[in-house]
């Protein structure tokens, strides 16, 4: 069972589901092009590392992608990153009161980003290298908009008082009241009151 799955309340059901984007490994394949022209060089020592070290890289890459979730649900917001040195993320989506999204060339070109949620306190937990963070925002958004549309109307107001002035003090006073409560004087009754 996955740590989503886990986390979610009865009834709740996931609407959208983000990852990282593949980027993540660049790195990992950085080092391995250059094990590949070292190897053409003829550098063995030099292949050799960088092979290493492109594993290394690469089996923290995919850790990281594997352990890594962002969810939409239909009352919040959970996002996971990590194994090891967890970071996570719930929000109900009534605490939320914005997502920002950057996103520079590269991101624009390759389908990635990083999402800002901004809570209602004033927090802000940024996320790298999400994929279509655009995507993510907009199911976010959908959302808030669903619960806000469904949410039950707010109960009517209750009637408007019916007030006059103190003929002594001038504040407002119920019409049906004998006694003002700002200056303590009795005030008479008002005709057809």
């Amino acid at each position: 069972m996955s740590y989503i799955d886990q986390q979610l309340m009865t009834g709740e059901t996931v609407v959208y589901r983000a990852r990282l984007n593949r980027v993540v490994y660049a790195t990992a394949i950085a080092f391995l092009v250059f094990a590949l022209v070292a190897w053409v060089a003829a550098v063995q020592w030099l292949a050799w590392s960088c092979l290493g070290i492109a594993l290394i890289i690469g089996l923290v890459a995919h850790v990281k992608f594997v352990t890594s979730v962002f969810v939409v649900t239909g009352q919040r917001v959970l996002i996971k990153v990590g194994w090891i040195q967890r970071r996570s993320l719930e929000t109900l989506l009534t605490k939320i009161e914005g997502i920002v999204v950057e996103q520079g060339l590269g991101g624009r070109l390759l389908g990635y980003g990083t999402i800002i949620v901004t809570g209602t306190g004033g927090t802000h937990e940024r996320f790298d290298l999400i994929a279509d963070p655009m995507q993510f925002r907009k199911h976010v958004q959908e959302q808030i908009a669903s619960a806000q549309r469904t949410r039950a109307p707010a109960e009517a107001l209750p009637a408007m008082r019916d007030e006059r002035d103190c003929p002594y003090c001038a504040e407002r006073i119920l019409v049906k009241a004998k006694v003002c409560k700002h200056c303590g004087r009795e005030v008479p009754s008002q005709v057809g009151a």
